[in-house]
């Protein structure tokens, strides 16, 4: 199925590993110039040797993007070298470390907000400009299972989440009559960097073998898969889709989870 990405300037922001990395791969496999965006350089690197393309057909940027100032200059810098900006998937953001809320510090607090929900709305503000002028565009923003369900001990970051599905829809309603979609997708489960330790040490053997079994389908998910919810979004199979999340999850908001 042809999802209309070829040549289509396309930013993604924590590139550098994980899911982020597999969102950028998806799109370069579709024709489309990738800007890579994280804070981290040679991770960063790597995934844009990854990427499928011809010579100087994508782009490599480190940026903040809990800074506003950097995010702007960043996407500056892609209309000006990749010729434009289609798509945007912020995709950026950060664990928070295990606390009740009473005895949460305030800068953890302070700093999972900024990676996992105003970093979207600095990205998004700053693509809205040219979206607008060009009324056309499409922006599907990285939120979590831990958004709609809410997670004891990270509830900066369960918070956060669910500030991006309810920022998305105003985005959604916003931006709708200049062209612009705007969606979410919301992981379960995933094999990534976040939770190497819990799938790999032996130490977390029954932890990770009691959250699988919880998962439907009885496995993690590989990035790629979501990925490819980010591709349907942002393509053109998705023109009448915005405001929405797609939860990929295996099914697991879909059965509820209880805790043993």
């Amino acid at each position: 199925m042809d999802l209309g990405l070829k040549d289509k300037v396309v930013v993604v922001t924590g590139a550098s590993r994980g899911i982020g990395r597999a969102i950028a791969q998806a799109f370069a496999a579709e024709g489309a110039r990738v800007a890579a965006l994280a804070r981290t350089a040679d991770d960063l690197a790597r995934t844009v040797e990854m990427l499928e393309g011809e010579a100087g057909a994508h782009l490599a940027l480190t940026c903040d993007v809990t800074d506003p100032d950097q995010a702007a200059s960043a996407l500056d810098r892609v209309r000006s070298e990749l010729g434009g900006l289609d798509v945007l998937v912020n995709n950026a953001g950060r664990r928070q470390n295990f606390s009740r809320l009473d005895t949460l510090e305030l800068e953890e607090w302070r700093l999972a907000i900024e990676a996992n929900l105003s970093s979207v709305f600095y990205m998004s503000r700053a693509a809205a400009t040219s979206m607008i002028e060009q009324r056309s565009g499409s922006i599907v923003n990285i939120s979590s299972i831990a958004g709609p369900v809410a997670f004891a001990s990270i509830g900066a970051y369960s918070a956060a989440k669910a500030g991006v599905i309810a920022l998305t829809k105003v985005m959604a309603i916003e931006w709708a009559e200049f062209g612009i979609r705007t969606n979410s997708v919301a992981p379960g489960w995933t094999e990534s960097y976040m939770n190497y330790e819990l799938r790999t040490d032996p130490a977390n053997r029954e932890l990770f073998e009691s959250i699988r079994d919880q998962v439907v389908m009885k496995r993690f998910a590989d990035p790629s898969e979501t990925a490819n919810a980010v591709l349907f979004l942002a393509g053109d199979s998705a023109s009448y889709i915005t405001g929405e999340t797609i939860f990929v999850d295996g099914g697991w908001t879909a059965e509820g989870w209880v805790a043993d």
